[in-house]
C-alpha cells in the first residue's frame, strides 16, 4: 500500500520587503561576526534583528533598532 507523503502545514513561499537586505547589511556592517543566516530568518524585521545583535553587545534593543532601521 502507498501512501503520500504530505506536509502538515504548507510551506509558502515568504517575500521580504525591499529594505530587508538593507537592514541585514547594515547591521552586518556594523557587526561583522553575526551569523548571516540567523539575520536572514529575520526577513528584514528590525525588533527581531535587534533581539539576535543584543546578545553580542551591551546596547539596548531599542539603540541597536536605531542604528540599523531605514530612516
Amino acid at each position: 500500500m502507498h501512501i503520500p507523503f504530505t506536509r502538515p502545514h504548507p510551506v509558502l513561499p515568504h517575500e521580504a520587503p525591499e529594505s530587508a537586505g538593507r537592514v541585514e547589511r547594515r547591521a552586518l556592517a556594523i557587526w561583522p561576526r553575526l551569523n548571516h543566516r540567523a539575520l536572514h530568518r529575520c526577513h528584514g524585521n528590525v525588533a527581531r534583528i535587534a533581539a539576535q545583535v543584543a546578545h553580542r553587545t551591551k546596547m539596548t534593543p531599542k539603540a541597536i533598532e536605531k542604528l540599523i532601521a531605514d530612516k
